[in-house]
């Protein structure tokens, strides 16, 4: 037997297994996971999740939840709650659910459940529009309501708005539609939350009979943010009418013409009126007003609220001679009241309308004519249609309209057939007669036959081809300036060379004028530009030269000629003058002095050495080209350069040397010769200097080395390539310098920037790498810019040059490639398909050209699980387990993987640059690549999320956007495949760190930590990838799975417009598919896959909605509207159009769809598309024919629909037809008014006009003008008895008559004209004329009775009287009498009885002026006038100088008060003339001057006036010197007169001059001096008086032989500065051997005074060849056997070239050349040289007498002895005579001048012995 206490061991037992296997209930996750909190919107998309229920359980077990109702579901694992139906909180506010939460029963427990009720709130989203009860609305007004009074509207209007919030707070307004709302006004009323009133307000007053009633459209719409809706509702106002308004007459006013013989009871017009308030009208009482004479009466009949009767004639018939009928123009006026009744009862309203009877007349009266017989004079210039001037003649018929109509002819009485013609041919009343020239070739005065000048004719009026007038017109012709001048040729030419004299006649031109007297006189002007040059007499016509012309500066002159006659008609001939060419230019150099710097020993010029001249000379004178020359070089070895005669190139022959020339420098004379006749040449002065001229800077050549072909900028630069790697001392390249002016060997290089990397050889040029350079341009720059100096060795300042080295550096492979990780590892399962990708590997190289290549290197080797290596024995091929992607490094499984024998296998992955180029073998990396291979086997955890499998570890999991923040977005699920038991330890792998998810480590919920918006994940891409762990609960076996998350796109943005509102505009009546505007919205809804792409929440769909929708179509797609087809938008009826424009989006998809309205306001422009319109179709009215001008006829309106332009009315009468003329219209109001009188125009049928009314669209771009035209009929009615009243015709009021002074007494003064509207065949038409006599002036005045014709009636005096004052009375003879006055002024004329003249004595002196010389022309020198005591025009003076202008210097000018003002037409020389004296003639003005000029001054004539002009002198000239030349012998002693200088200044006024000597040089000629000669003051070689120019000796000259000095004068007689005048002399000192002399055949006192004359004619001619001659003296000549021969005279002379005297050979060989003989000889024979020969003299008798002697055989010795002796004896007595005589005369001489010592003038003659007879030194040979 068991002892107790075993029994109660299983009891014992069970207890503690019973508490181990309790279940606790779970609990819901408070806050978070209750849905305690919960609300959501009613527009949540179904299927979309909302919310996620959260809970725990103490045991740690699965959780399930549940959730009750067909509203949401629950996904029992998860937790998450999604909505299963569609919300609408209008409907259903709450949904009441249950919650449930269940875990797992542990051990056989059952499982516990723990539920809780939960009432979630449905959030208002706007989807209810406001909604309008109880429409339609209407309401009645009355139009007296003031304004701001609320209108009564039925029934109320209530808007409700089933939202909440604000998407139920309601706006109410008014829709734009016409002006309603610019008249109504509404406004909101809350009744309460979602209940709204509308009042609706008056805003402009109402009036019943300008509109009735309105409909107004009223909108309301929400204030939600998002969807905004809205609606429309209309109200039906109707105006209720008051009596406001009087009776109306329809048709009014009335107007009817009538007969004056019509019988009673005739029915004229029917009247009726009717009340103005058409919504309650009253009867209506017609009565006639202002009728007294009983002519007419009103017949009732019809409705009496109409107020219609028959107007009638009644048995008191018209008579249109009635009084008042007739004053009023034939027309009977009276009115018609129309008076509103009240029970029958006459209260005040009523109205008033004019009715206008025209009663009509008969015709009675014939046409007369103004006067039985016209005369006048007229000039024969009359063209073809002018009207002949002076004829005034009228045309009158009393009768009117057709009565008083008659035709109008011309009868030839003499010569007038076909010459003139009547017009108008057809006439209507009084009608001026007009008669037009119809041939006027007859009109010539100027014809053989005087009878041919004057015509007569007669003017016939007749009626229907009965002449019932006429009168008799004369015409005589005047003589006329009818014909202008003609030339005997259109075009002149001539010719004129060059060098012709001024006032040489050059040609004729002549015309001719068929006028005869003064007209028919010709006289001559040239004009154009250049005229100025010639000068054309006016009478002649001779063409003569008035300046010099010159071919260079114009060739040819294109001027006009112009003939005036004598009436001032002008005719013109073009005139061409060519001006031939003569070579009278020079050739001109460029420069004064060429200067070049050359090297020693150059050969050439660098650059080349060009000197270049120009002549001006033309074509044919060569045409401009020159001949270039070298003259003269001062070089030792000779022709060192040479000249290209073409070109002007100087070139080099033979080397430069500095010591070929005294200085070191080249000087050169270069000539240039012309190619004219004859030739010209000039010369200039080259300079070459052997040196160097100055330091220049050196030159870069730019581009020593080009070797990788860049394009090259150009010096000073280069480019150049080097590779990176280039090493220390590499050569990059050269530069290279060129020194212009130094060796390059000298110049010196340094860099100047990047001398870091770079060096420089300076005395090469050549840049090499530096030892420090760093260029690789991996870790570098890869360009490089060296700057470069290169400085010569220039003194003072070396100069330095730049230029820039642009160096690029090639990229060199010598980077090796580098993995992105040292290692890298992967997870892979046993399972993986051979062909998956495992990972990828990526290698980086910093080379540009690089070309990477991957592979397995190395062993592979493998780990088991337990760790253990696997043995290369092993059966399992490691190396082929994985295979690299050569290409782009990405891992494939190779082979099968088995877990349980390799569990971790590591290889490595090596990458090579196939490219390298440095160290191929070391560009290599390798990284290791670790791959846990993850068993399959049952003992890792199995995830057990649909989709994944060992052979595919991988969780799919989409989850929407927008979930809340720390929800599950899903659940891990994993089993441990040993314990069946849940996973409850997971982990995150990769990433490590996420900002939007994390993984519940026990339960493996995938927790959302940020906020998923798809919109914001555009970049990144909605797709996560994430690495998970599942361990076991030992945590011994794990397995790792991916986890794809996609996020899935929410239609959670609405469309949202770009624009809060539009405006549009368009023009009304554009087609289909006129655009109007585009409209966008934009929706926020991402586009990131195809699911987004086919669910289209991106995508946007537009439509209109409002009243006027159906008008225009948009574009779905685009947004774009366009006019719809078929429809026509008017401006009229829709001025203002209110649309909104829907944006909604997921097209096909309404439940998903979200949407947006926007507000499109359209103005429609107004097109100019409506006529206007007149108010009535056709109008009539009645105007009595005595109407006043400008009286009221009709008033038409007519109306535009348009605006602006297009809406404005414009009016015109488009066709009078026989009123033409009567009547006018305002083109703005189109009211109708008389134009003129009408009487005569009455008549029993209307006048028929038709006015058209247009309107300005015209003045619209592009826009036409519209119109529409209505007949209007006037009625005026005719007029009899004597109520015509008579009327002035002439004088107008303030019309005035003239009379001339000197008029006889019964002169014709004026012709006054009346008329009266009467027939003038009765008394009432007939007038009389008479002078009042209420007014003194009266008497002087008759006037006949019956023609109005007013004469004098005694002599008129202007000086005493000039005006009268008459009153004038025309009145008739009618009863009563009828009579009207004027005033009428006659001024009396002024006869033009005075001739102008001057204010002066017969003997007075001449009125004296002044000006000063050199004023410019139009300077006012003084004014004066002349008297006429005539008035006005005839007092009007003109002037002309008769006298003393011969130059034309003078003019005078008027003013208009007559004042001469003299003026000056050019620059006054006094040196020329000190005074003038003109003639001034004072005539009337108008008169022709020019027939005065040249009559001589009368004094008894006191229209001449003398005028003295003194020419006040300025300072205005210098000093000028005569400029000779003077030669004094080389021994000429000291004080000797050499010659006498002579300075003047042209001024009169001009002080003493005072001469001095500024400076004296010698220039010695022929040849080089042996010795130097003094160089001391040359000046006191010489002396000067300051005051009489005396220039004497003062030195000896005998070391001056053959040479000049060159004397500087200066002449003063002013203290201003720069008021001296400068002159050159040149004195040479002479040898008769050096020089040539004339010999005259003519004795000195002849040749002394035309020596200078001699002088000048051969210098012109010696000029063109570059000769100057300077005559020295005059003598007596002397003859060869040294007697003098007092009837001959000789000059010796010197001549130069090019400013360099000639030698005796030079001159001789000149002298005695043919041509310059021949060019000479005309000179020579004018004054009598007979020889040119040497200024010595030789003894050629005593040589030919020795010569004798020696002929005689043996005598010699004989007379050899006496000859010798008689020599020394006659010597010895010669000498004594002579020196006695020398003394004597040299007495004499100086005697002489002391007493003339101005008479010594280098011209001056002695009888003294030639100067041969002086001993001269002899310096050498020439």
């Amino acid at each position: 037997m068991l002892p107790p206490w075993m029994w109660l061991l299983p009891l014992l037992s069970a207890s503690l297994a019973a508490s181990q296997l309790l279940n606790h209930p779970p609990q819901f996750v408070p806050g978070t996971g209750d849905m305690s909190r919960f609300s959501l919107s009613e527009n949540t998309p179904v299927g979309s999740p909302v919310y996620q229920l959260k809970g725990t359980d103490p045991e740690g077990g699965r959780l399930k939840y549940s959730i009750s109702g067909p509203v949401f579901s629950v996904d029992r694992e998860t937790g998450v709650v999604r909505l299963r139906q569609e919300l609408d909180r209008e409907t259903q506010d709450t949904v009441e659910v249950i919650i449930s939460i269940t875990d797992e029963g542990i051990y056989g427990t059952e499982p516990n459940t723990v539920s809780q009720r939960r009432e979630i709130p449905v959030r208002d989203y706007n989807d209810n529009q406001p909604t309008f009860l109880g429409r339609p609305y209407t309401a009645s007004v009355s139009e007296s309501l003031p304004v701001g009074a609320e209108l009564s509207v039925e029934p109320p209007i209530v808007v409700v708005d089933r939202d909440e919030g604000i998407n139920a707070e309601v706006q109410i307004k008014c829709v734009e539609e016409n002006d309603i709302c610019d008249i109504f006004e509404v406004r909101a009323v809350k009744i309460s939350d979602g209940n709204y009133t509308a009042r609706v307000a008056l805003k402009q007053p109402l009036d019943f009979e300008s509109r009735p009633s309105y409909i107004m459209t009223i909108s309301a719409s929400d204030s939600a943010l998002d969807n905004r809706l809205s609606s429309l509702a209309t109200i039906s106002i109707n105006v209720i009418d008051i009596q406001d308004q009087p009776p109306v007459f329809t048709n009014a006013p009335y107007s009817a013409t009538v007969a004056e013989n019509t019988p009673a009871g005739v029915s004229i017009l029917t009247v009726k009126a009717m009340d103005g308030d058409v919504g309650i009208p009253r009867d209506i009482f017609l009565s006639l007003e202002d009728e007294p004479f009983g002519h007419f009466e009103l017949v009732p009949f019809g409705d009496p609220r109409e107020g219609t009767a028959v107007l009638q004639t009644t048995s008191e018939p018209l008579d249109r001679e009635n009084a008042e009928i007739l004053q009023n123009g034939g027309v009977y006026v009276f009115s018609i009241r129309a008076t509103e009744l009240i029970d029958g009862a006459i209260p005040a309203e009523y109205s008033l309308t004019r009715v206008t009877i025209v009663v009509t007349d008969v015709d009675d009266h014939q046409p007369t004519f103004s006067g039985a017989y016209f005369n006048v004079s007229n000039t024969e210039n009359l063209a073809n249609g002018m009207p002949l001037p002076g004829l005034s003649i009228f045309v009158d018929d009393r009768d009117m309209g057709d009565n008083s109509r008659y035709q109008l002819s011309l009868r030839d009485v003499s010569n007038s057939a076909g010459v003139f013609a009547v017009s108008p041919t057809e006439a209507q009343g009084r009608t001026p007669v007009v008669v037009k020239v119809l041939n006027a070739s007859r009109l010539d005065y100027d014809v053989p036959d005087p009878a041919l000048r004057k015509f007569e004719f007669d003017l016939i009026a007749s009626v229907k081809g009965v002449e019932m007038a006429k009168s008799r017109v004369e015409i005589h012709l005047l003589d006329a300036n009818d014909n202008a001048p003609v030339f005997e040729q259109n075009t002149y030419r001539f010719t004129a060379a060059e060098n012709l004299p001024v006032d040489a006649l050059i040609g004729h031109v002549r015309a001719s004028d068929a006028d005869s007297g003064e007209f028919g006189h010709v006289r001559y002007v040239l004009k154009g530009f250049g005229a100025d040059n010639f000068y054309v007499n006016p009478e002649s016509g001779g063409l003569y030269l008035l300046k010099p012309l010159d071919y260079e500066k114009q060739s040819s002159y294109s001027l006009t000629v112009v003939a005036i006659d004598g009436g001032q008609r002008e005719s013109n001939a073009n005139l061409f003058i060519g001006v031939t060419d003569v070579n009278d230019n020079h050739p001109s150099f460029e420069s004064r002095e060429y200067s070049r710097t050359i090297r020693e020993g150059a050969a050439i010029f660098e650059p080349q050495f060009f000197v270049r001249a120009h002549d001006a000379d033309g074509p044919t004178q060569g045409n401009g080209r020159v001949k270039y020359s070298i003259v003269s070089e001062n070089s030792i070895a000779g022709n060192v350069f040479r000249i290209e005669p073409d070109t002007g190139e100087i070139v080099i022959q033979k080397a430069a040397r500095s010591m070929d020339t005294e200085r070191g420098e080249y000087e050169l004379v270069v000539s240039a010769t012309d190619f004219g006749i004859p030739p010209l040449s000039n010369t200039t002065r080259v300079l070459v200097r052997v040196g160097i001229s100055g330091n220049q800077r050196p030159i870069f050549r730019g581009h020593f080395q080009n070797m990788e072909n860049l394009p090259i900028i150009g010096p000073p630069s280069y480019r150049v390539s080097i590779p990176e790697n280039a090493v220390a001392g590499s050569n990059v390249t050269s530069v290279s310098a060129h020194d212009p002016d130094g060796l390059d060997s000298l110049l010196r290089y340094r860099i100047v920037g990047a001398n870091d990397n770079f060096e420089i050889d300076e005395l090469s040029g050549l840049i090499t790498v530096s030892p420090q350079a760093r260029i690789d341009r991996d870790s570098n720059m890869n360009s490089f810019e060296i700057i470069v100096n290169a400085v010569d060795s220039g003194t003072p300042i070396p100069e330095t040059a730049t230029t820039t080295v642009y160096v690029n550096v090639k990229d060199i492979n010598d980077e090796r490639p580098k993995f992105e990780q040292a290692s890298y590892a992967a997870y892979v399962s046993e399972r993986t398909a051979v062909g998956e990708s495992v990972l990828r590997v990526r290698a980086i190289d910093k080379d540009l050209n690089s070309r990477l290549e991957y592979g397995l290197v190395g062993p592979v080797t493998a780990t088991t699980k337990a760790g253990v290596n696997i043995a290369n024995r092993s059966n399992y091929r490691l190396q082929e387990a994985f295979r690299v992607d050569s290409q782009t490094g990405e891992i494939f499984v190779n082979g099968s993987l088995r877990h349980d024998v390799a569990a971790i296998i590591i290889f490595t992955v090596g990458v090579r640059d196939l490219n390298a180029e440095v160290d191929p073998e070391g560009q290599v990396d390798t990284t290791e690549v670790t791959v846990y291979v993850q068993s399959f086997q049952d003992t890792n955890p199995i995830f057990k999320n649909p989709g994944w499998s060992s052979s595919r570890p991988v969780i799919d999991v989409k989850i929407k956007e927008e979930m809340p923040i720390d929800s599950a977005l899903f659940i891990l699920q994993a089993e441990d495949p040993v314990t069946r038991q849940p996973i409850t330890s997971f982990e995150l792998v990769e990433p490590k760190q996420v900002e939007y998810f994390q993984v519940a480590e026990r339960t493996g919920e995938v927790i959302l930590k940020k906020r998923l918006d798809y919109e914001a994940l555009g970049e990144s891409g909605p797709d996560f990838e994430l690495q998970v762990r599942a361990n076991s609960a030992d945590r011994q076996r794990s397995t790792v799975s991916r986890v794809n998350i996609t996020v899935e796109n929410v239609n959670d943005n609405s469309p949202r417009f770009e624009q809060s509102s539009y405006k549009a505009t368009i023009i009304e009546n554009r087609p289909h598919p006129e655009r109007v505007i585009r409209v966008r919205a934009l929706d926020k809804d991402a586009v990131l896959n195809a699911r987004d792409e086919r669910l289209g929440y991106h995508k946007i769909i537009y439509s209109l909605q409002g009243e006027h929708a159906m008008l225009f179509e948009i574009n779905n797609t685009t947004g774009e509207v366009i006019v719809a087809s078929g429809q026509i938008i008017d401006r009229e009826r829709t001025p203002r159009i209110q649309l909104q424009i829907k944006a909604e989006d997921s097209p096909g998809r309404p439940t998903d769809a979200k949407q947006s309205v926007v507000d499109l306001q359209i103005e429609v422009l107004d097109v100019n598309d409506n006529a206007p319109e007149f108010t009535q179709k056709k109008y009539s009215t009645v105007i009595p024919e005595n109407a006043q001008i400008d009286s009221f006829v009709l008033q038409l309106e007519a109306l535009d629909a348009d605006e602006g332009l297009g809406g404005e009315v414009r009016y015109e009468l488009l066709n009078e037809g026989e009123a033409n003329g009567l009547f006018k219209i305002d083109p703005k109001s189109g009211l109708i008014s008389t134009r003129r009188n009408l009487t005569g125009k009455g008549r029993s049928e209307p006048y028929d006009l038709i006015v058209r009314a247009q309107d300005n669209g015209n003045q619209l771009p592009k826009q036409p003008t519209l119109s529409t035209d209505t007949d209007v009929k006037i009625f005026i009615g005719d007029v009899s008895a004597n109520d015509g009243v008579p009327y002035f015709v002439a004088p107008r009021v303030g019309q005035m008559a003239n009379v001339t002074e000197n008029a006889v007494i019964g002169a014709p003064v004026f012709q006054v004209i009346a008329s009266d509207p009467d027939d003038e065949n009765t008394p009432s038409g007939t007038i009389t004329y008479r002078i009042l006599p209420d007014t003194p002036d009266a008497e002087a005045f008759t006037i006949d009775a019956h023609s109005g014709l007013i004469t004098t009636r005694e002599s008129l005096d202007r000086e005493t009287k000039n005006m009268y004052k008459i009153l004038l009375e025309v009145s008739d003879n009618g009863q009563p009498k009828q009579s009207v006055t004027r005033i009428l002024q006659i001024a009396v004329l002024d006869v033009d009885d005075h001739e102008p003249r001057f204010a002066r004595e017969i003997d007075e002196g001449p009125l004296t002026m002044s000006v000063k010389e050199e004023e410019p022309a139009g300077t006012v020198v003084g004014n004066f006038t002349a008297i006429d005591e005539d008035l006005g025009e005839n007092a009007a003076i003109d002037y002309v100088i008769i006298e003393g202008n011969n130059e034309q210097l003078f003019t005078i000018e008027r003013n208009n008060e007559s004042l001469a003002i003299l003026k000056t037409q050019k620059r006054i020389d006094r040196e020329q003339v000190e005074s003038f004296t003109l003639t001034v003639k004072c005539l009337k003005m108008g008169e022709p001057g020019f027939k005065f000029i040249g009559d001589p001054y009368d004094r008894r004539d006191t229209s001449h006036l003398r005028i003295t002009i003194r020419v006040l002198d300025i300072d205005d000239n210098l000093p000028q010197f005569e400029d000779p030349t003077v030669g004094i012998r080389i021994n000429v002693p000291i004080d000797t007169v050499v010659t006498t200088l002579r300075a003047s200044d042209a001024d009169a006024e001009a002080p003493p001059i005072g001469l001095s000597i500024e400076n004296v040089t010698f220039v010695p000629q022929f040849y080089k001096r042996s010795r130097s000669l003094a160089v001391g003051n040359l000046q006191n070689l010489f002396t000067l008086n300051n005051r009489t120019g005396e220039l004497r000796t003062g030195g000896s000259f005998a070391d001056y032989v053959d040479g000049y000095f060159l004397m500087r004068l200066m002449a003063n007689n002013s203290a201003e500065p720069k008021r001296q005048a400068h002159s050159n002399l040149k004195v040479f000192v002479i040898r008769d051997k050096s020089l040539l002399k004339f010999v005259f055949a003519r004795p000195p006192n002849e040749i002394q005074h035309n020596i200078r004359l001699f002088q000048e004619q051969l210098q012109k001619k010696l000029r063109p060849l570059g000769l100057e001659l300077h005559v020295l003296d005059t003598q007596v000549f002397t003859r060869p056997d040294m007697s003098l021969d007092f009837t001959a005279t000789s000059s010796c002379f010197q001549m130069f070239k090019n400013g360099a005297a000639l030698s005796f050979n030079e001159m001789q060989k000149l002298m005695n050349s043919q041509q310059l003989r021949q060019e000479l000889i005309d000179t020579y024979a004018a004054y009598g040289v007979s020889e040119v020969e040497s200024c010595s003299t030789r003894r050629t008798h005593t040589a030919a007498l020795f010569a004798g002697m020696l002929t005689s055989a043996g005598a010699w010795l004989v007379f050899l002895a006496a000859l010798i002796g008689l020599a020394a004896l006659v010597s010895l007595c010669t000498a004594c005579c002579l020196k006695k005589k020398l003394k004597r005369h040299s007495k004499r001489s100086h005697q002489a001048s002391l007493r003339t010592p101005t008479e010594h003038t280098p011209t001056s003659y002695s009888y003294s012995m030639p100067a041969v007879l002086y001993s001269e030194p002899i310096y050498g040979p020439l």
